[in-house]
């Protein structure tokens, strides 16, 4: 069984190093990506809720404590696919500067996938120590962007073309430990190894016959630093559970290569530094009411703390705090199928107006030792932007003021737990 649990371990690990991000969403986020939280399928599906919810090895994100909250040693999997839709309109007038309606200018819908999890070993030792580890997916700012800029005079004419392309997924591997000093209360904690690299690239590529010339900048950022999470549980009563956690700020050392048209750029001393990710804390409750058929209420506030981010590549940020809140419930009926709803509301760090929606679905099934979990999102924002594309070859009456935007995302989510002895 040990053989072949650090032959699944180590497979495991080399697929979720290779694989892709899949939580791509909004060019708003292209810089640092999205915290992510609330991994697990089933998580996903009640909103993205954990902090008071057990997870296994999810828990080491949300609150390392919460992994006493589903007992037994497991190896967990997680599969996720995602579809990302932009829509950019821009407003049109007539000739009296009257306001006629909206066109779209970029439709981008692009699709992505990813693989995470890890391993729970249960009772470690005498004292019932729970310990853990895993790799995950944590800031994910991946975003596709391509635009055919035409002319005024004939919208037939494509005169450039415009990409922006991010990729790269700043990701964690996580180890932790959780423990019960008594029956109604448990502490935990985890290192967050942060590593990943993030390549932006932007390219204005003129067509021969036009007066557009070909630009391309290209900047590559090679990241890793620690961050802990420490987290505890508390059992109110027989019907209510609470929990709380904090992460430490990531303290991420960043090496920087920046290329123009294809030439490496002299950054002097701007070439290595240190970048800090947001400080969060969380908290959460689940509520089991006194139903025939078992059924958990669950709910989580999330503080990130975006305005205390420092890069030394982007001095003059200007980022906003933000709170997220997420809601969860999940219904077991006797075929030991769950059922499960959620919602989440989340502040964006970049625009004050710009918060994302987002509503969650899913279902759990258990085969004997294998517990499958399955869950849909769709979350949907909207936005004032300021222009991607210049407007100067344009007509005064097309495309003034900003753009209007609109992201989605659907995303679906399986996740699988082997149980062992």
């Amino acid at each position: 069984m040990k053989a072949l649990l650090k032959l699944g371990l180590v497979t495991l690990g080399l697929a979720v190093a290779t694989a892709p991000s899949a939580d791509a969403f909004s060019y708003l986020e292209s810089v640092y990506g999205t915290q992510e939280l609330g991994l697990s399928a089933r998580s996903k599906a009640m909103g993205g809720t954990g902090a008071a919810v057990g997870q296994g090895v999810y828990s080491l994100v949300d609150n390392p404590a919460a992994m006493l909250l589903a007992r037994g040693s497991r190896v967990q999997g997680l599969g996720v696919l995602a579809r990302a839709s932009e829509n950019r309109f821009v407003p049109v007038f007539d000739t009296f500067d009257s306001f006629v309606d909206e066109a779209a200018t970029a439709v981008n819908d692009d699709g992505y996938g990813a693989l995470q999890g890890g391993v729970v070993l249960d009772r470690w030792g005498e004292k019932g120590v729970m310990v853990s580890a895993g790799i995950f997916n944590r800031y994910d700012p991946r975003y596709d962007f391509f635009n055919e800029i035409r002319t005024s005079e004939n919208t037939d004419e494509i005169i450039a073309n415009q990409f922006i392309e991010v990729s790269g997924v700043i990701r964690s591997a996580s180890v932790g430990a959780a423990w019960a000093p008594d029956a109604n209360f448990g502490v935990g904690a985890a290192v967050n190894y942060y590593y990943g690299t993030v390549d932006t690239y932007n390219a204005t590529i003129g067509r021969p016959d036009s007066n557009v010339d070909t630009e391309t900048s290209r900047s590559e950022r090679k990241m890793d630093g620690v961050s802990v999470t420490l987290g505890g549980t508390a059992r109110v009563d027989d019907r209510l559970q609470v929990g709380l956690s904090i992460e430490t700020a990531p303290n991420l050392s960043d090496d920087r290569t920046v290329y123009t048209n294809g030439d490496p750029v002299d950054l002097a001393d701007l070439e290595n530094g240190d970048v800090e990710l947001p400080f969060r804390a969380q908290g959460g409750i689940a509520y089991r009411p006194r139903n025939t058929l078992k059924t958990t209420f669950a709910a989580d506030v999330v503080y990130t703390a975006w305005e205390d981010v420092t890069d030394y590549a982007n001095p003059d940020l200007a980022l906003n705090d933000t709170w997220g809140v997420r809601f969860g419930i999940e219904h077991v009926f006797y075929n030991e199928l769950g059922g499960r709803l959620g919602f989440r509301f989340e502040e964006s760090y970049v625009d004050e107006e710009a918060d994302l929606s987002a509503f969650s679905f899913g279902f759990g099934y258990i085969v004997d030792t294998l517990h499958l979990n399955l869950a849909g999102e769709v979350g949907k924002r909207n936005s004032r932007q300021q222009p991607l594309t210049p407007r100067d070859h344009l007509s005064p009456r097309v495309g003034l003021g900003t753009d209007r935007v609109e992201d989605t995302l659907v995303r679906v989510s399986l996740g699988a737990s082997y149980y062992f002895d």
